[in-house]
């Protein structure tokens, strides 16, 4: 929670407290005075002298309990401090991660076009990606689009015919178009689609 509401919380706590203490202190003097009069009477009560060493004990109890307390309260602040710095921390570790997981690179191209741009080698292989034996050995990085997969569920092509050229499930994806047109790659599953490799190669025409 925030600061402000943290701050009130712990306020509330240590009233709560505090009123405890006080309320055992008036016991306390109330106890001191049954005492008196117990030890002025002329026959002594067995199951009162009972009842005095039982809360005795448990007063004794709660003053332990309560001094805990009061030093837990006291190390609250920087106790506080810590577990918000480590849960930003693991916030952002998070979202670094997630975000790596989550990103993929495409590009579609004629075979001519991405054989300049250095993307397939000239037998129609890509950069080591599969095991594809014709991949081409290194690659350029900034010929590629970068997408969230979470998000992205289709990819404009706009060709006539398209052939992706990296590895992905054949069930992953459909390509759709009229009149056997490649309109759009239509991702139908995107954890398998993504599975074998984050890089989509298409070989359009």
């Amino acid at each position: 929670k925030d600061a402000e509401t943290s701050k009130s919380k712990e306020q509330e706590i240590k009233d709560d407290i505090q009123s405890i203490y006080d309320a055992m202190n008036r016991n306390k003097q109330r106890l001191a005075a049954m005492k008196t009069k117990f030890n002025d009477a002329s026959q002594k009560n067995a199951e009162l002298e009972k009842f005095i060493q039982r809360l005795s004990q448990e007063i004794e109890e709660k003053d332990a309990q309560i001094a805990d307390l009061k030093g837990q309260l006291e190390k609250m602040n920087v106790q506080l401090s810590d577990l918000n710095m480590n849960l930003q921390e693991s916030q952002q570790e998070s979202s670094v991660k997630t975000e790596k997981l989550n990103t993929a690179y495409y590009c579609f191209g004629t075979t001519k076009e991405l054989v300049k741009n250095n993307v397939i080698s000239k037998e129609g292989g890509f950069i080591g990606i599969g095991k594809n034996k014709k991949l081409k050995a290194d690659f350029n990085k900034d010929y590629f689009t970068k997408i969230d997969v979470s998000t992205t569920t289709s990819i404009v092509l706009g060709v006539k015919k398209a052939k992706l050229i990296t590895t992905h499930p054949s069930g992953s994806y459909k390509i759709e178009g009229a009149n056997g047109r490649a309109e759009k790659l239509t991702i139908l599953n995107a954890d398998d689609f993504w599975s074998a490799s984050k890089y989509l190669v298409i070989v359009t025409e």
